[in-house]
């Protein structure tokens, strides 16, 4: 959504700024905000839960663009799936940036502010649909248990106002 109290690293004091997104596997970046202090990108991306989804986190890293050699890294957060309530609706939350993991350094890295939102959907690689199972088991418990098999969720971040 938008960050606040950047250490600055580019150039007149200002970044350009933009944000990685990564849940096991699964990348998202988003667009580069140029020559700003508090980037704001109201971007959303969609996300799969892995198998093992209240162990995983999202991690959102915060990075200054270079255009001579690696990207500058500013901050980042780490997001346990297990601290939400996927019923829950969604709001904005604002997180300290923490250093990169295995550094103990303490000094403010400023605030990333996010807003997480959890969608159920139908798993088509299980097989099988929900009208499938209207035609056949009515009310008996296999057809909820194959409900149950064929609905798999995802994970939506940095969402829009």
């Amino acid at each position: 959504k938008r960050a606040r109290g950047l250490n600055v690293k580019g150039k007149n004091g200002t970044n350009d700024a933009f944000v990685t997104i990564e849940l096991e596997k699964e990348k998202f970046q988003t667009s580069v905000k140029e020559k700003v202090e508090d980037p704001e990108w109201c971007e959303q991306c969609e996300l799969s839960i892995p198998q093992q989804g209240n162990r995983a986190e999202v991690v959102l890293k915060v990075l200054q663009r270079k255009f001579m050699g690696g990207d500058e890294f500013l901050g980042q957060i780490s997001l346990p799936l297990q601290d939400f309530d996927v019923y829950e609706k969604p709001k904005a939350i604002v997180y300290p940036l923490q250093c990169k993991p295995g550094q103990k350094k303490t000094e403010y890295r400023g605030e990333l502010e996010v807003k997480l939102g959890f969608t159920v959907k139908a798993n088509e690689s299980v097989g099988g649909s929900v009208s499938d199972l209207t035609k056949k088991n009515k009310g008996s418990i296999s057809s909820l248990n194959k409900v149950a098999g064929n609905i798999g969720g995802s994970l939506l971040s940095l969402g829009s106002k």
